[in-house]
């Protein structure tokens, strides 16, 4: 069980975010919330301390990539996965400070990787 790990899901996909929640769940994590635009979790970060948000890259009025300019202080130690449909867009997601890309369609098994892999202690000092 992953307790201890505050992960906030942002897609404005009731469909994909319902399908993290639920690879997620079933990976044992267990403290989850999901929200639907960017702005609504940029005001969920400022509220409440999340260790990892995995969001989408093309959302509005806030972006994935603009969720990545961490300006307020207390919100640059959270972790960013970025999920997309665009493929070739990597580069620009570790520019923009990415911990994490995944492009769509996924495994499921590619996303638990990719969020064990950012959580992981060593990634977490780096």
């Amino acid at each position: 069980m992953h307790t201890g790990k505050r992960i906030l899901i942002v897609d404005d996909s009731t469909t994909m975010t319902a399908i993290i929640f639920r690879i997620l769940k079933d990976a044992k994590y267990t403290d989850i919330d999901c929200l639907h635009d960017g702005g609504s979790a940029l005001a969920a970060l400022r509220q409440k301390e999340y260790d990892l948000v995995i969001t989408d890259w093309q959302m509005h009025p806030i972006t994935g990539i603009e969720l990545l300019i961490r300006a307020d202080a207390r919100l640059s130690k959270v972790r960013i996965i970025l999920i997309t449909g665009l493929h070739g867009k990597d580069d620009e997601a570790w520019l923009g400070g990415a911990d994490g890309y995944v492009t769509k369609p996924f495994e499921p098994i590619d996303l638990i990787e990719k969020v064990e892999d950012v959580l992981s202690p060593a990634a977490l000092l780096a």
